[in-house]
């Protein structure tokens, strides 16, 4: 959930309320019922839904995070030699535009 929400700013129910907002599924009153303990079962719709959005929100930080690092050595190589390695260049620019959301597979 925490994910989701994002850092905590405010007041509990300003922070909870951001779920629903990036979770349409879920209702502000089912996320404050699965944060409080009333809804306890792990596979429950809403906490499926919720942690199928927090694997999203990771998985797009781990991409975005891969695509700096192509992005630096993509830097080294261009000081090293930008001609000789301008195949090797080309392909990474291509793979961190399609981790960065820049580019469609």
């Amino acid at each position: 959930m925490t994910i989701v929400a994002g850092p905590f700013e405010g007041n509990r129910k300003g922070w909870l309320a951001g779920v629903p907002r990036k979770v349409s599924t879920v209702t502000f009153r089912t996320v404050k019922a699965l944060w409080y303990g009333e809804i306890v079962n792990p596979d429950h719709w809403a906490a499926r839904d919720i942690k199928r959005a927090a694997d999203v929100i990771e998985a797009r930080k781990e991409a975005a995070a891969l695509a700096d690092q192509y992005q630096n050595i993509i830097g080294g190589l261009r000081a090293r030699d930008e001609d000789f390695y301008s195949t090797e260049i080309a392909r990474l620019e291509r793979i961190a535009r399609i981790l960065g959301g820049q580019d469609s597979a």
